[in-house]
């Protein structure tokens, strides 16, 4: 299936529920979005995402979220962007400030300061960005930012041995911790890559929240280190956008879990 196609299955698929759930929905949703970097060419389009959620919703700290009762009027939204790229600090940072938003940002730690040392895409708009530096990544926690946790190497933690998926997570959160000054108490999974062992080492590692990548509101999470969150690119549509910011591709968790279905149904063949 092309990528334009499953754009567009997602697309229906998240008007269906939208206009379902609408109907039955007695409390606007918890929702948490996130971000990659935030290039100039994109800039426009983030600006009027986040003019929406200014005027729509109400976003609170991230590190909140998880406490707050649900509204009767307004979706609650918080906003992350995984992987602290430096064009946040140029693009994207002054746009939230204007509109007094705020959001956290999480550093992979191994490498502050350097270029990503991960695989990406070859059309991916960050492929040439820097990772923040120490001296930024202090300075955006005192104007009030979240600095959290992306682990040191940006991998995918069910891959990893238990020595070194303790280390993973241990380690970058006692570095930013160094660096800060105070406590780090949440992570984001690289790749949302996690399962019941790497849930119990995030525990161990003293974690209080874990972010995944997985499609879901904050109400339907069954705990606090399995929060699911929705991907944006400033590069959304607006209708897709505001179908994301309110929860409604929570449909999608449906087609997610028939491809690992089928996936494991193959394996056994």
């Amino acid at each position: 299936m092309s990528k334009s196609v499953k754009s567009s299955v997602r697309l229906v698929c998240a008007v269906v529920y939208a206009a379902a759930v609408q109907l039955a929905r007695k409390y606007r949703p918890r929702v948490v979005l996130y971000y990659h970097g935030v290039d100039k060419a994109s800039v426009d389009g983030f600006r009027k995402q986040i003019a929406y959620l200014a005027e729509e919703c109400r976003v609170v700290k991230p590190g909140d979220i998880s406490r707050l009762s649900s509204d009767k009027d307004k979706t609650i939204v918080a906003l992350t962007f995984d992987d602290a790229y430096t064009n946040l600090l140029d693009n994207a940072l002054p746009i939230l400030k204007e509109y007094r938003m705020p959001a956290a940002i999480f550093v992979p730690t191994g490498h502050i300061g350097q270029r990503p040392g991960w695989a990406m895409a070859p059309d991916c708009p960050e492929k040439d960005e820097f990772v923040m530096n120490e001296q930024q990544i202090v300075s955006l926690d005192r104007e009030g930012f979240e600095i959290l946790s992306h682990t040191i190497s940006h991998l995918r933690l069910t891959e990893l041995n238990d020595k070194d998926l303790e280390l993973e997570l241990k380690d970058s959160k006692r570095h930013l911790e160094h660096i800060l000054g105070h406590e780090v108490s949440a992570v984001s999974y690289p790749h949302g890559s996690y399962d019941a062992r790497v849930y119990r080492a995030t525990q161990r590692a003293g974690y209080q929240l874990g972010f995944t990548t997985y499609p879901n509101i904050v109400d339907n999470c069954a705990d606090e280190l399995r929060i699911g969150r929705f991907e944006v690119s400033p590069r959304d549509s607006m209708v897709v956008f505001k179908l994301k910011a309110n929860g409604a591709y929570q449909a999608n968790r449906c087609l997610i879990n028939l491809k690992r279905l089928l996936v494991h149904r193959n394996h056994w063949k």
